[in-house]
């Protein structure tokens, strides 16, 4: 077939342990899980044919899909290869936590099918961790990435910008310790404590521990040098890699590609329509035991609007945009819009070049104004 295919994400929602800021539809311990795998099974099936197959992509995100048993989400890719194929050299990602990776917890996800890791590793220093009330250490980080990078060629691994008590030398000392390790992939992300109560109490109580905006955007600048010189330049906004081990899976939604959505919180995009299910475990489990659809909300952009969102999306990736592309969206934007974006473009913050737009390494700390103009 022509054109690109379709690539699934399915939504774990199971955990060990829920972390101070995490904001995500997710659960301590396993109860339910196995009615869980069995529900997005059946769920895959149903929507047979809603993208285009073979899949090129699988990401089992969370939540921790490391937590669970590597059979369950087996059982998925079953029901996958059924309803959709996944092509030979497909790229199958689980998120995993260090503390999961233990002794034959690698070579099990290997021999499920996964193909590559993404780790939540988020620092490498333990006085850090641990008002993010992560479960490892800073050492158990360090083995994991090393047996992880022993068994799998892609692995990717998070960190965060902002973390109570970080500075820039510790920051750089985690990104060494990654790099030292042999990760292909690294994604950098501002910690958002907006939704954790105990980090707004820090932050009232300890202001100093707390990254201001433009000490943020310094670490963020030394986080790119650093990935730069050593060999993994930023192709997004938040994520940098070897040439050629990026990952397809994100790639998909920054290219407005088909991808799927399974289980409880999951969003889809089949090209055109936009789609999100349940986000209520118990409710996801009764509409699919009973037959209905998990998806409860859709939205089909008008061509203006869907001109405006392949220009932001394709605005994160470092290679920019085609200029027709950006001439395009800023016509179906509105006056006072147009003029944010020429005003954008004026102090720099986007630039031109061999016929693309993007983002300056300006533009990327301040992107959040170039997209406002293009929602």
């Amino acid at each position: 077939m022509t054109g690109p295919r379709g690539g699934a994400y399915v939504h774990v929602p199971f955990c060990a342990h829920r972390c101070a800021y995490c904001s995500f539809v997710a659960q301590a311990g396993l109860e339910g899980e196995e009615a869980y795998f069995d529900a997005v099974a059946v769920e895959a099936l149903r929507r047979a044919g809603e993208v285009p197959g073979p899949l090129e992509t699988v990401y089992f995100g969370g939540g921790t899909p490391s937590f669970v048993p590597p059979e369950r989400l087996g059982l998925v890719l079953a029901a996958l290869r059924d309803a959709f194929g996944i092509s030979g050299g497909a790229e199958v990602t689980v998120e995993a936590n260090p503390d999961d990776l233990r002794d034959g917890a690698l070579e099990a996800l290997r021999r499920t099918g996964a193909s590559r890791l993404s780790i939540g590793v988020q620092s490498l220093s333990d006085a850090e961790l641990a008002p993010l009330e992560r479960r490892h250490d800073a050492a158990a980080a360090r083995a994991a990435l090393r047996r992880a990078v022993g068994v799998f060629r892609d692995v990717s691994a998070d960190l965060m910008i902002g973390i109570p008590g970080q500075t820039r030398e510790s920051l750089r000392a985690s990104l060494e310790g990654l790099l030292e390790a042999g990760v292909a992939h690294v994604s950098v992300y501002l910690l958002e404590i907006e939704k954790a109560p105990r980090l707004v109490a820090l932050r009232r109580e300890r202001p100093e521990l707390f990254a201001d905006d433009d000490e943020a955007a310094e670490r963020w600048e030394l986080v790119d040098d650093a990935l730069a010189r050593a060999g993994l330049p930023r192709y997004e906004v938040s994520n940098w890699a070897v040439p050629g081990r990026e990952s397809r899976h994100n790639r998909k939604y920054w290219t407005q590609e088909p991808t799927l959505g399974l289980g409880v919180a999951a969003h889809s995009f089949d090209g055109a329509v936009r789609r999100a299910n349940t986000g209520s475990l118990p409710e996801y489990l009764r509409r699919v035991g009973a037959g209905a659809a998990a998806v409860v909300s859709e939205v089909r952009l008008g061509p203006a609007e869907a001109v405006r969102e392949r220009a932001l999306l394709g605005l994160r990736l470092a290679e920019g945009i085609e200029e027709a592309l950006f001439s395009e969206a800023s016509a179906t934007a509105s006056p006072g819009d147009r003029a944010r974006l020429a005003d954008a473009e004026a102090a720099g913050l986007l630039e031109r070049a061999a016929g693309r737009v993007r983002l300056s390494r300006r533009g990327v700390l301040l992107s959040s104004e170039v997209f406002a103009a293009l929602l």
